[in-house]
């Protein structure tokens, strides 16, 4: 059983992820204030390493850039468990509103 420190929501979200100078297309397959499951296949990345997460999202002003930085917390065949740490506030924000968004959406 895996233990998680908040609950996760699904989204389908384009992440770009960037570590030691290697940028990474993929997908996030779900979400939680703790955390994030992405979809990709030979990352190469190791576990406990860091890396920042980049995306955007269109909000009432227009298209707004994102940035979280994470650990990675596992690996498996199809994807990274990534594990935020230190998101600044207005990213926070948009992930408080983003889980409202998906909570209302799957009738939580």
């Amino acid at each position: 059983m895996e233990l998680r420190s908040c609950l996760r929501s699904p989204l389908k979200l384009p992440i770009t992820l960037t570590s030691e100078h290697k940028e990474i297309h993929c997908i996030v397959r779900d979400f939680g204030m703790g955390g994030t499951f992405v979809e990709v296949e030979n990352s190469n990345l190791v576990i406990g390493s860091t890396t920042k997460i980049n995306f955007s999202l269109y909000q009432d002003n227009g298209e707004k850039e994102h940035l979280l930085h994470a650990t990675i917390a596992h690996s498996s065949a199809d994807g990274l468990g990534l594990s935020f740490s230190q998101p600044d506030t207005g990213s926070f924000r948009t992930l408080q509103e983003l889980l409202k968004y998906t909570k209302k959406q799957n009738l939580h």
